[in-house]
């Protein structure tokens, strides 16, 4: 079995909180039975003004650090560092939160686990909350199923998994390619899982152990509003495994719907905003059928 090597990707911005759990986490992989022979950091800080590149270059000398001088948002500054798994011949990429974590046999497990299946485009381990009890709260909801039923049968087939901890093969990146940029902060994964399985892969969870530490940032109501009606329906309607038509008129209803929950017509603000981005959302569905222009 030939060795392989793995990225793992860390996109900081104003993190240092949780950056020494994060990045020390990764200094103790083991490789699980699995051919894992190597595991590089690539930290991606999006202009921090906490001191988090600085932490990065003086305790963890051994990470490949990008400092950008602007914010480029999750997706533009994921594709940094997944372009540089690919021209440096890297076999898999681990795309992972700066407020997340992971333990000493989450790397080799997962890798175990694709190297076995070639169908799954993305793996992600179980995402738990801090205390490493109980399931990450928004991962819970999105994955509707239990631990139980992954530790039983390995890896369980999922629609969609949020991207805090995700292991994407070499062969995803050439068959999908990278985030689109048309998003910024929220909803490039969404897109992401809907490209995979539009090219023929699956998405699934896998037996392993991973934690996203973020139960103590509640959204306000204009926050939640954006993360739904703006973020969350562009990814519908960049959903290419529906036609457009169909996603226009299903965010319509959505974005009244969610008017009347909130009591509010922001709503209808972003609503307007997607419609004036219909030119834009349609360059970017076309692009995504096509992973040579998304590399």
């Amino acid at each position: 079995m030939k060795p392989l090597k793995l990225l793992v990707v860390i996109v900081t911005y104003n993190g240092r909180r949780w950056l020494d759990r994060c990045l020390g986490s990764v200094r103790t992989w083991k490789p699980d039975g699995s051919a894992l022979s190597a595991v590089d950091l690539f930290v991606v800080d999006n202009a921090s003004t906490d001191g988090s590149a600085d932490f990065v270059a003086s305790e963890f000398p051994e990470a490949i650090l990008v400092r950008n001088d602007r914010n480029l948002g999750f997706g533009k500054a994921n594709n940094i560092g997944m372009r540089y798994a690919l021209e440096k011949g890297y076999d898999y990429v681990y795309l992972m939160n700066q407020d997340a974590w992971i333990n000493e046999i989450t790397l080799g497990r997962l890798v175990r686990y694709a190297e076995n299946d070639e169908d799954y485009g993305v793996l992600s381990p179980l995402q738990f909350r801090a205390d490493g009890e109980r399931l990450d709260r928004l991962f819970e909801k999105r994955f509707r199923s239990t631990p139980d039923e992954v530790y039983d049968h390995s890896v369980v087939e999922v629609p969609f998994i949020m991207a805090a901890h995700w292991l994407l093969p070499r062969r995803t990146l050439e068959t999908v390619g990278l985030f689109d940029e048309i998003f910024t902060h929220n909803g490039e994964d969404d897109n992401y899982c809907d490209r995979v399985r539009y090219h023929g892969l699956s998405v699934g969870v896998a037996s392993a152990f991973a934690v996203h530490d973020r139960e103590d940032r509640p959204l306000s109501k204009e926050a939640a509003i954006r993360l739904n009606c703006l973020s969350g329906s562009l990814a519908r309607l960049c959903n290419i495994n529906r036609p457009l038509w169909e996603r226009v008129c299903y965010v319509t209803f959505f974005t009244l719907v969610k008017s009347l929950k909130y009591g509010s017509t922001l709503p209808w603000k972003h609503y307007s905003d997607l419609i004036r981005m219909l030119p834009r959302i349609r360059e970017a569905r076309s692009r995504m059928k096509d992973p040579d222009t998304l590399s």
